[in-house]
């Protein structure tokens, strides 16, 4: 029986983990900053494109996901830590898809050009700086939605790992 997610399915994970930590802590920051700040307008265009790469990131590890036979949950796990097991994930993809496209609808309903690393991204909507605010806002909701998804999946991780008896839980292994 598979124990360990594919090489390839272990490498998304942990590279967009990362990088979704860093795009939350950039996101932070750029917020932080007061509007006549040049750097925050320097951060943005990076910001952008990792959001764009991220979302592309995702898009892979779904196709690799479904295409992947992946190892089953721990035996020791109790029903409704399988279930919430289940419902975490289906939230990180619909979140990891849905955050880069709001984002993106943002900066197009304000009428920033949106540019991944210099290619310029088509705009597909008019401006419209009330929607704009509103995707503006909906982009914050869903990351800080994203970090306590991001925190709950952590506190499991170590819940599994280090406090419950036995090691018929640990799902920290499938994925290193």
């Amino acid at each position: 029986m598979q124990e360990k997610y594919s090489l390839t399915m272990r490498i998304l994970h942990w590279l967009i983990g990362l990088m979704l930590l860093v795009m939350i802590g950039v996101g932070w920051y750029m917020a932080s900053l007061p509007m006549e700040s040049e750097i925050k307008y320097e951060i943005y265009p990076v910001h952008k494109s990792f959001g764009i790469t991220v979302l592309g990131l995702v898009i892979i590890r779904i196709i690799v996901r479904l295409l992947s036979k992946n190892p089953p949950l721990p035996a020791g796990l109790a029903t409704w830590e399988k279930w919430l097991t289940k419902i975490t994930h289906f939230l990180f993809y619909v979140l990891m898809i849905a955050i880069p496209i709001v984002g993106y609808l943002s900066s197009d309903y304000q009428g920033f050009e949106v540019e991944w690393f210099g290619v310029p991204i088509p705009s597909l909507v008019a401006d419209n700086e009330d929607t704009a605010h509103l995707m503006h806002e909906f982009h914050e909701v869903l990351a800080y939605s994203l970090l306590l998804l991001i925190i709950l999946h952590l506190a499991g991780t170590i819940k599994h790992r280090w406090f419950d008896k036995g090691s018929d839980t640990d799902v920290l292994r499938r994925m290193l």
